[in-house]
């Protein structure tokens, strides 16, 4: 952000996105694969890791884009939450990469290429967790339900409604801070759903990357 103009005019703000250095901005929406039900209670379905000692990701919002069902779920609560990750010294493993190789996933093609040390979600079954520490307490969560409605028992073909998809999302222009991951650290999304059922579900991750000591512009 920067005040335009000169000491004799009235002040024009100019925003603009925070100055990263070598790296820059990158936005990732990945789904899962068709996941049947009966998962352990709150399974990994994506993982994010990072590994740089040198830079940090700055991680500004994290949403689920849709829920939908092709075989309805038993009745039941669905439930989505995110975690950070401390002391994160294994990748987990399973399901699919999601690739930041090359230009992938960069919001302009002259930023440098992503150093997400790990960055995968489910396909058809839960992630192996790896080495971590989760914190207890939830960054985000999301929570819905299987059946038509309050006292019904009618199962959803379809998409599922899920009242507030927003995992974490910081409003930066009012001072709120993003997650900031250092090396060793990261987030996963847990999912807790019904027994039967087949489903598919997608979220938007929106980062920054930036060296260490590189202090944002305000």
């Amino acid at each position: 952000m920067s005040l335009d103009g000169y000491s004799y005019r009235a002040n024009r703000v100019s925003t603009y996105p925070h100055d990263m250095g070598k790296l820059g901005h990158y936005v990732a929406a990945p789904s899962t694969g068709t996941m049947s039900a009966g998962l352990p209670s709150s399974s990994d379905i994506v993982q994010f890791r990072w590994a740089n000692s040198s830079a940090e990701a700055v991680i500004y919002s994290i949403r689920i884009t849709g829920l939908r069902c092709s075989t309805a779920f038993a009745v039941g609560d669905i439930d989505f939450t995110l975690q950070f990750a401390r002391t994160w010294t294994a990748d987990g493993s399973g399901g699919a990469t999601v690739s930041t190789s090359g230009d992938r996933q960069k919001l302009d093609t002259r930023f440098g290429t992503s150093l997400v040390g790990g960055f995968r979600i489910a396909t058809t079954t839960t992630l192996a967790n790896g080495t971590r520490a989760l914190d207890l307490t939830p960054l985000g969560e999301a929570k819905t339900h299987s059946s038509g409605g309050v006292s019904s028992a009618i199962p959803i073909i379809g998409n599922i409604l899920v009242p507030n998809p927003i995992l974490f999302k910081a409003n930066v222009a009012n001072g709120e801070s993003p997650i900031i991951l250092s090396a060793s650290e990261g987030f996963v999304i847990k999912a807790t759903v019904p027994g039967t059922g087949v489903w598919q579900v997608g979220f938007e991750i929106k980062w920054a990357e930036r060296q260490v000591g590189l202090v944002d512009v305000a």
